[in-house]
């Protein structure tokens, strides 16, 4: 017998932390809501985000010569590690470019919204691995858990948090783990 399907995603560690707390009722609808911030954070710290503020801050007249700066974008994107957040942040660096943006508020709408690509797209992920290996009402359920989770998120708080990471340690924001025997599923 097998722990779940989390157990074969072929996802990071805490994307499979996420999948587990969406599947198992034993986690409440707030708990799978805190894991949520805790993957995106940790995905998203992987992604050039430095070379992509440089850009946005070094260029004043950034939107006189937008091509600038998507080439600027695109040589990153070039010289950086592929992975699904790095494509995302650069995706939505892009597209903020092209909205006429510029500076912070372009750091901070590209933030934001590769937040929300990279969920929707670990979700469809997440969505997929469960009906090819378990049954579909265990699909749905993890979906519609997972949309809950998706809807009650502060991207905003995300965004802010990654652009003023501060001091704290990178896993502070961890979601607590049930261990003892008196926290489980409220009654």
């Amino acid at each position: 017998m097998s722990d779940g399907p989390h157990r074969s995603l072929p996802m990071r560690r805490h994307w499979k932390s996420l999948a587990e707390r969406a599947a198992k009722a034993a986690y409440s609808a707030d708990q799978v809501r805190q894991t949520l911030p805790y993957a995106l954070k940790k995905d998203l710290r992987e992604a050039p985000l430095d070379a992509v503020r440089k850009i946005f801050r070094g260029v004043p007249q950034g939107n006189l010569f937008p091509a600038d700066c998507v080439a600027q974008l695109e040589a990153v994107r070039q010289g950086t590690r592929r992975s699904a957040a790095s494509n995302a942040l650069l995706d939505c660096a892009i597209q903020a470019v092209g909205n006429g943006l510029t500076g912070d508020a372009a750091f901070g709408a590209t933030l934001e919204n590769a937040c929300k690509e990279h969920a929707r797209s670990a979700f469809r992920s997440l969505e997929e691995h469960y009906h090819r290996e378990a049954n579909a009402h265990d699909a749905d359920y993890v979906r519609d858990r997972l949309d809950a989770a998706r809807q009650q998120c502060d991207y905003k708080a995300i965004a802010a948090g990654l652009i003023n990471p501060g001091k704290k340690p990178r896993d502070a924001d961890r979601p607590p783990r049930q261990t003892d025997l008196d926290e489980g599923p409220a009654l």
